[in-house]
């Protein structure tokens, strides 16, 4: 129950932040501008709590996240910074179905195959190109990270 209550608390909010942090690694190691790291809506309420380099964080502790920057990128720069997010959270999907798979079958390793999952679920829901519907709440309207790549990659 413990790594139940652990993982829908800690595990989820954590899993978006990373994969927000993978789009301002692109952001930050493939241009000049900051990246800004929001968990929780992108709003006046979320204000900046901390920096560490180049990364600017907004945590306001949530299910959803958005990483932003101020000032053009070329489409180079844009395609890398779109890319991360996934790309991130596809390497925690391997990081933590190598965890799983090295300890014997129990609660622990079964915590960390739902880690993976919801990773890999990432992943999926943001590489797909749409626009985001109705029901997914302050996602609603935007393009996922898969759609503003296809966009990007047709101009």
């Amino acid at each position: 129950m413990l790594l139940f209550l652990l993982f829908y608390i800690l595990v989820i909010p954590i899993c978006v932040l990373m994969h927000e942090i993978g789009h301002g690694v692109g952001v930050v190691s493939f241009s000049k501008h900051d990246a800004h790291i929001y968990l929780g809506k992108r709003n006046k309420e979320n204000k900046e709590n901390f920096r560490i380099g180049r990364f600017r964080f907004h945590i306001h502790w949530s299910y959803v996240g958005f990483a932003e920057w101020r000032g053009e990128l070329n489409k180079r720069q844009r395609i890398v910074a779109l890319a991360g997010g996934p790309l991130m959270s596809l390497l925690l999907v391997f990081l933590f179905a190598g965890i799983a798979y090295s300890l014997p079958p129990s609660d622990l390793s079964a915590f960390f195959w739902g880690v993976c999952n919801i990773n890999l679920g990432m992943v999926v829901w943001t590489v797909i190109p749409i626009t985001y519907p109705r029901w997914m709440g302050p996602y609603y309207g935007h393009p996922s990270d898969g759609l503003q790549l296809l966009r990007l990659l047709r101009k």
